[in-house]
């Protein structure tokens, strides 16, 4: 890719979040230094209806949670002038509200004195958060706290959170006291319960605990050891949206300014308190605080409306307080023998909220809160708060139902999720993974997240999945057919509900057709909330249509992936295809004599390329969209009868001579042919003529940053259409064309959006097959949300790329084709990857597919029979329960090939240093430069000579430098105690300036940088030919250095890095601990990595002559020591290791195992190379 286009997507080393099982955790060591919105979006909860953002606790023990609600929200126009074609629009309203729960001690909240443990559980779907040693104002009080919240899947409006309150400990004169007891907050089904108490000592506390409980606490005498406790649940409604009513907490009723739209809100909240064997129901008390509008204001406010006109007892206009007035006490006293049925009203207390909704927002509050006393005498072992609500839309007035308990959403969540792990497989297992499960993790959380969606798929799945408000609560159109072949793959049930909730949208999408001067058909908005296209006149130029294709396709195979279609689900799939495809005749014309029908001034799905005629992508899909219309009709007639048929034609109003001109447009619409000089297809019609980007660094993203017209004249892509098309449609290319278009158009691709990935991904699988590396793209792409690697937490996911990271997998990784032929795997096992599995739902089969070094191994997890074919022979494959007198076949390996073309090796691995000409002088000049700036300052600070280095002394001590383990410039340090100089190793997080072996290593890759950039060594050609014949004849390769200035070197030369599959460089092997020369760790970790066998591998090298051990090397083929000018000009060779006969026998090689290579004697065949390793030339 072009390093000066390409958006940069750095995995970061040390995660955010952690795997555990199948529990997602907060890393402790990442959390200090992230906002607290990355954890707030990655572990909000949904069922596809609600969605609960939780803001995160960061100094008091609050719990915050938003509630944003599917389809209640809407679109408000906010241009000033009049225009409807395409008015500018913002959403509103679909957030319902925010709860809050505190608890609050003498009228302060509680105060935390760690980060709190946060945790994920994707078995049941639960989010959790542990604050250890809450503490009171004062320090006089210490306690924990177990949060929970989830949301149910029987009832999708219904959600639940549980508060639980324990290990209370009490300290008089500044010393805490053994008067609480300990609750294990045992999590039975997900609910807190409480335990048997035990006694307290300082040792329980955390050390920051004891430390700020020493430094803040304020003496107290014994008799005012008293603490009121306030547990608060507060509902907060932004009245600049909605106009509220209530009846108490119980039952709420908004409805919405600036649309019809209207929710009715119940909900149930309790306080138990836990002593011992006995527990007490607090009573409440609720008030309610309406935000009180400027009455000039409120005049001329366009939003305001009257619409509930009630009494004092639900009066909008002034505060109002309700109590309950059953206070109920279960079968006991406290533990003391006295009355607990005594309740102390709260207005006799000095009550001050947590904070002031109504001074920072313009909210309707409504507050509910429990109090009891603490003292020394009467500690609870545990207080549980719960709540529950349910938000239905319209006004109710009661529910049809009782709240599910939250035990029961549990329940449902771990039911539902135990059904889907079941059979779903997604995981990878890289070499270089630093921490366990680290690539497993956004397999196993992206599949969770789109699981949980799914429930609410047919009312349309937004951007950012609920996860936030704003643009990201729009429906993506141009998005859905990633999601669509998500579900294709993993839930192909979720992919018709999906389809279904396009079917909505039909009325106004024939509005929208209207609008755009088409009598017949409907087109479908790239954006929208309530079907009406939503986006701004600057950016619709052209027409786009690609949606109403992409529609078209996901119907189409979902067709063919799906056994049992009811015949209901037929006519509506019918209906949607067949409107979707009538829009084509009216998009174009006839030209040539009525031969070929041109589709001009529609744009296709990237916004870089949206002003140009013929787009490739557009009519290609436009072609297949035409074509699948009929061949899913010619289906349909197998299943419907003909009145049903004529019933659907009949309600769209489509004669028979419609569809004659349909078809034949279809059979007219001619795909771009291929560039007569470059061999590709081209983007659109003009592409060819724009301007190269230059040499200047883009700023991501472009639509940001520049202006249309700026973006428009340059010869650059964002989403590869050309490549999208191939991926959607590939039995129209062949192998060259895959190969030609990716090595075209990689360069020119700015990864400004997942999409992109995803396709790059895929392109890069199909055109260099088994010598791809897809994995730095496809991590990137996995990890966007996990690790913020975008910096948009605060706008929430992305599922764009939480639905393409498994297909990336999946159709790039695993070959995988889907087509009305059937189900193709041809796996191959990239680079860096151990092993990696998925499964795959087709025609009411389960498939999963394992690759690994060795095998390919399939196994049907569930269905009686899967047909498929597999590998690029195209051997057919039967996996089945056994039928007849034919035993079952559930499970098959078979091996996988070698695929190198030549006899004696299947890999080569090259140190860098030979690859490039003068490259140690390169490095001579950089550590000489850096250690003079070192030894100028000891010069003059202890005022005697310094001598510099010389090249012959950077030759003996760091060239042929010997370590004894890891890499730690033992030679560097040789140097500089030879003037007297002694300093630390450090680490690789040491500045430049800093005087350390590392902080001068760094200094030194600087410097070496600039000289990279400003001359950039020269490639050996010779050994630049041999290695483009070795690839030609499927040798693997791979590059490694010592140094960490190889990515530059690699970056400065993009033909030359396009040879190799694998490389290390200084920091990987500082990563791993890989041993320094003359060890041979680098060597064998680089095979490992191309998936070569050491036995099967050259190794090109510089300076093999001192220092190595023979029997090590003979665990090579054969290693090959390529002459440097830099060294042989100063010092002579010296004779090579060899093996001893006894070494010979044990390990059954022969002398030589090192073979000197002059530069004038370089290969340029593989004969060439072959006769040297076989011995018969040197």
């Amino acid at each position: 890719m072009n390093p000066l286009l390409a958006r940069d997507y750095e995995v970061p080393k040390k995660p955010i979040f952690r795997l555990e099982g199948r529990t997602v955790v907060q890393s402790t060591e990442a959390s200090a230094f992230m906002p607290n919105s990355i954890t707030d979006s990655v572990m909000y909860s949904t069922n596809g209806h609600l969605g609960l953002r939780h803001l995160s606790e960061v100094e008091r023990v609050g719990f915050k949670t938003e509630v944003l609600m599917n389809g209640i929200y809407h679109e408000e126009p906010t241009d000033t002038w009049e225009f409807k074609g395409i008015p500018r629009t913002n959403q509103v309203g679909a957030s319902i509200c925010t709860v809050d729960f505190d608890c609050m001690l003498d009228g302060e909240s509680g105060t935390l004195s760690s980060i709190p443990h946060r945790e994920l559980n994707l078995d049941d779907g639960a989010y959790r958060s542990k604050c250890s040693d809450v503490m009171s104002a004062d320090n006089g009080v210490i306690f924990d706290t177990n949060y929970m919240r989830t949301v149910a899947l029987s009832d999708l409006s219904a959600w639940g959170a549980q508060v639980c309150y324990t290990d209370f400990r009490l300290s008089d004169i500044g010393s805490p006291v053994s008067v609480g007891s300990v609750s294990n907050a045992g999590l039975d089904n997900g609910v807190m319960s409480s335990s048997a108490p035990h006694s307290f000592s300082m040792d329980s506390m955390s050390d920051r605990a004891q430390q700020t409980h020493q430094s803040l606490t304020i003496d107290r005498p014994q008799e005012s050891l008293n603490y009121r406790i306030e547990l608060v649940v507060l509902i907060s409604i932004n009245q600049e949206c909605w106009d509220v009513v209530h009846e108490g907490m119980d039952r709420i009723c908004q409805s919405s300014l600036t649309s019809d739209s209207a929710v009715t809100t119940f909900t149930e909240v309790s306080c138990v308190v836990n002593y011992g064997d006995r527990y007490n129901l607090l009573q409440a008390e609720v008030q309610s605080t309406p935000w009180a509008r400027d009455p000039e204001s409120d005049t001329t406010s366009p939003f305001l409306r009257d619409l509930y006109n009630v009494n004092a007892s639900g009066s909008r206009d002034g505060p109002s307080s309700y109590s309950n007035k059953e206070g109920k006490v279960h079968g006991r006293s406290d533990r003391h023998g006295r009355d607990t049925s005594a309740f102390r009203r709260p207005d006799t207390w000095n009550y001050h909220a947590f904070h002031s909704p109504n001074k920072a927002q313009r909210s309707y509050v409504i507050k509910k809160r429990f109090m009891l006393t603490l003292t020394p005498e009467r500690v609870p072992d545990s207080v549980v708060l719960t709540f529950r609500a349910c938000h239905k839309r319209a006004v109710t007035e009661q529910r049809l139902r009782a709240l599910p308990t939250v035990e029961e959403m549990i329940a449902d969540q771990r039911a539902a999720l135990e059904l889907f792990w079941k059979t779903f497989d997604a995981d990878v297992k890289l070499q270089d993974d630093l921490s366990p499960s680290r690539s497993s993790l956004p397999f196993v959380y992206n599949a969770f997240r789109m699981f949980m969606v799914s429930h609410g798929l047919e009312g349309g799945l937004s951007r950012s999945g609920l996860s936030a408000a704003g643009d990201g609560l729009l429906f993506n159109l141009s998005e859905y057919i990633y999601y669509g072949l998500y579900y294709l793959l993993t839930q192909p049930e979720a992919c018709l509900l999906l389809l279904k909730s396009v079917y909505h949208m039909l009325p106004q999408s024939r509005k929208y057709a209207r609008v755009l001067a088409m009598n017949r058909g409907a087109v479908f908005p790239l954006k929208t909330i309530s079907g009406v296209h939503s986006t701004h006149p600057a950016n619709v130029s052209n027409a786009r249509f690609h949606v109403n294709a992409e529609i078209g396709f996901l119907i189409a195979l979902y067709d063919d992936a799906s056994e049992n279609i009811p015949a209901e689900d037929r006519l509506l799939l019918l209906e949607l295809m067949m409107e979707s495809a009538r829009i084509w005749p009216q998009c174009g014309e006839w030209q040539d004599d009525h031969t070929v029908f041109r589709l001009d001034n529609i744009a296709g799905t990237d916004e870089y390329n949206s002003n140009a005629s013929g787009n490739f992508y557009v009519n290609i899909s436009a072609r297949r969209h035409i074509s699948s219309a009929f061949s899913f009709l010619d289906r349909q007639q197998g299943h419907l009868t003909e009145e049903q048929l004529n019933s659907v034609f009949a309600s769209l109003g489509m004669t028979r001579h419609e569809m004659a001109e349909l078809q034949a447009v279809g059979n007219g619409i001619v795909v771009p042919q291929r560039h007569e000089r470059l061999g590709v297809y081209m983007v659109h019609d003009n592409f060819d003529t724009l301007l190269d980007w230059g040499n200047d660094r883009a700023r991501h993203p472009l639509h940001l940053n520049y202006h249309p017209i700026h973006i428009y004249r340059r010869k650059l892509i964002d989403v590869p259409e050309v490549l999208l098309g191939m991926l959607l449609y590939p039995d129209e290319f062949d192998q060259r064309d895959f190969r030609q278009n990716f090595e075209y158009y990689l360069p020119l691709c700015t990864f400004d959006s997942p999409e992109s990935l995803f396709v790059m991904v895929h392109a890069l699988c199909r055109a260099r097959s088994s010598f791809s590396q897809p994995m730095p793209l496809l991590r990137s792409l996995a990890n966007i949300d996990l690790d913020n690697i975008v910096y948009s937490a605060e706008g929430g996911l992305h599922f764009s790329a939480i639905a393409t990271t498994l297909p990336g997998l999946i159709f790039g990784c695993g070959g995988v084709r889907l087509s009305h032929k059937g189900l193709q795997v041809n796996p191959i096992l990239p680079a860096r990857v151990e092993r990696y599995s998925f499964t795959i739902k087709w025609r009411g089969a389960v498939l999963r597919v394992l690759v690994d070094y060795v095998n390919i191994t399939y196994d049907l997890l569930s269905g009686a029979s899967l047909r498929f074919i597999h590998g690029a022979r195209g051997e057919r494959i039967h996996l089945h329960t056994g039928f007849g007198h034919c035993p079952k076949i559930t499970h098959l390996a078979i091996p996988r090939t070698r695929l190198s073309q030549v006899a004696q090796f299947d890999g080569v691995v090259l140190l860098s240093d030979c690859l490039f000409d003068n490259l140690l002088e390169y490095s001579y000049r950089s550590w000489y430069k850096t250690l003079e700036t070192l030894f100028d300052t000891y010069r003059v600070l202890h005022n005697r000579p310094i001598p510099p280095l010389t090249p012959e002394e950077f030759i003996e001590k760091v060239v042929y430098q010997c370590e004894d383990g890891e890499i730690s410039f033992s030679g560097i340090g040789h140097i500089l105690q030879r003037r007297g100089v002694h300093l630390e190793l450090g680490t690789p997080e040491d500045a430049e300036i800093v005087e350390t072996r590392y902080g001068l290593a760094n200094a030194k890759v600087a410097e070496m940088t600039e000289m990279v950039l400003m001359t950039p060594p020269p490639v050996n050609p010779g050994l630049f030919s041999l290695l483009k014949c070795l690839v030609e004849n499927g040798v693997a390769l791979a590059v490694v250095s010592y140094s960490r200035t190889l990515k530059q070197l690699l970056a400065s030369n993009p033909q030359l890095t396009r040879l190799f599959v694998a490389s290390i460089d200084g920091e990987e092997a500082h990563d791993w601990k890989i041993k320094g020369q003359p060890h041979l760790d680098l060597y064998i970790r680089a095979a490992e990595k191309i998936h070569v066998d050491t036995s099967r591998c050259l190794v090109i090298s510089h300076h093999l002559d001192r220092g190595f051990n023979a029997k090590e090397m003979s665990r090579f083929r054969m290693f090959i020591d390529v002459e440097d000018p830099f060294v042989s000009s100063r010092f002579p060779s010296s004779p090579y290791p060899t093996l001893t006969p006894e070494e010979s026998q044990e390990t059954g090689r022969y002398n030589p195992v090192v073979c000197r290579l002059k530069l004038s004697q370089i290969p340029s065949t593989i004969d060439e190379l072959e006769d040297l390793v076989d011995g018969r030339s040197v």
